[in-house]
């Protein structure tokens, strides 16, 4: 029964590169929401803080200037 538990619980992959590319936060979050339609419990926390921490690495992977 457990391994049945588990394949009842489908995998979710999030292009963290493709959302990095993205524009803005309105288009990162539409495309993560889109992602996640299928979750039945809440998301707007999930996805506020995958989105701070997406924020978070661009501050990273933007070249500093001298």
């Amino acid at each position: 029964m457990r391994l049945e538990e588990e394949e009842a619980i489908p995998e979710l992959e999030i292009d963290v590169d493709e959302l990095l590319d993205m524009p803005s936060d309105l288009e990162r979050a539409a495309r993560v929401k889109e992602l996640v339609v299928e979750c039945f419990k809440p998301t707007e926390i999930f996805v506020s803080e995958l989105l701070d921490k997406i924020r978070g690495m661009q501050k990273l992977s933007t070249p500093q200037k001298k």
